[in-house]
């Protein structure tokens, strides 16, 4: 019998057990799961979860928002008008524009007071 047709079994067990053993620095498979997921939320406002959904049914989906929006379902079609309000993570906020200097053209240079 090879050691994989045993392993992997086994591996499967544990991991999907409440008694997961730890697999990367003491961590279990749960924890590493709910970390990645923080990780990813914080980053593109979606869980893994939601990205798995997102792969599954070619929508943009979002559970939180679909709860606590009205015109919002839980897999929408990609840009389309219900899903501007969704908060889109950290990553995004750097693509928002700037309103800390309006009178700036983003490729000119800053003045002095002198107007030079």
């Amino acid at each position: 019998m090879h050691c994989r047709t045993v392993a992997l079994p086994l591996f499967c067990l544990f991991a999907l057990s409440g008694c997961a053993i730890p697999l990367v620095a003491g961590f279990t498979v749960v924890e590493l799961g709910t970390a990645g997921s923080l990780v990813s939320t914080a980053a593109t406002g979606k869980g893994l979860g939601e990205h798995a959904m997102d792969a599954a049914t070619g929508r943009d989906c979002r559970v939180v928002e679909a709860m606590v929006r009205d015109d919002r379902e839980v897999c929408e079609l990609e840009n389309s008008p219900a899903t501007e309000k969704d908060w889109k993570g950290l990553a995004r906020l750097e693509d928002e524009p700037s309103t800390t200097s309006p009178d700036l053209d983003p490729g000119s240079e800053p003045r002095n007071a002198e107007g030079g």
